[in-house]
């Protein structure tokens, strides 16, 4: 495409970075905040998006984890090992998880494979409407840098232009002087 200036404004759509918006940042579920505290069991709350829930679901789904994967909900999240912690976090894959449940009404099990703690957050995150549940579920979320611009915000076209071989961004935060 020509060079105009519109290509060099994050706040236009032709020039800002198409996998951030012109933010410069993605949003992220991140591991030190879904696990704060390593050295807590999961059934004394290791996990914090499921902690304060007074539903027996998330507990009787970590029974059934640990029944399969042959792991302790006693002992410190950090002392099991990196299998049981990846399926808790990242899920089972494409292996079903026997999962038994009682709702104090009814019991039933069913098999599939678990959807992993953090999937599952981002899943809700995408799925609701409700902008409590986000509010909540942004308190397990960090910003890192765009990986596509590098938090240049800027698209790769704009980026490729070089000045002095300097990208436009670099340029950009220079001086009038330095410049």
């Amino acid at each position: 495409d020509e060079i105009e200036p519109r290509l060099f404004s994050f706040n236009n759509p032709f020039g800002a970075c198409v996998s951030c918006d012109g933010l410069g940042v993605s949003s992220h579920f991140e591991r030190q905040l879904v696990v704060p505290d390593g050295q807590i069991s999961l059934r004394n709350g290791a996990l914090a998006p499921w902690s304060s829930s007074s539903s027996r679901y998330y507990l009787q789904t970590l029974e059934s984890l640990a029944k399969q994967f042959n792991f302790s909900l006693d002992v410190p999240f950090n002392d099991l090992d990196d299998h049981a912690q990846s399926v808790i976090l990242q899920g089972s894959g494409t292996v079903p998880v026997t999962m038994e449940f009682d709702d104090g009404m009814r019991s039933y099990r069913t098999k599939k494979p678990f959807e992993g703690v953090m999937p599952n957050l981002a899943r809700r995150y995408r799925e609701t409407d409700s902008s409590w549940v986000r509010e909540e579920l942004e308190k397990f979320r960090a910003n890192q840098p765009c990986e596509s611009c590098g938090g240049k915000r800027l698209k790769a076209e704009a980026l490729a232009v070089k000045i002095d071989g300097c990208d436009v961004s670099d340029v950009a935060r220079l001086s009038i002087a330095e410049a």
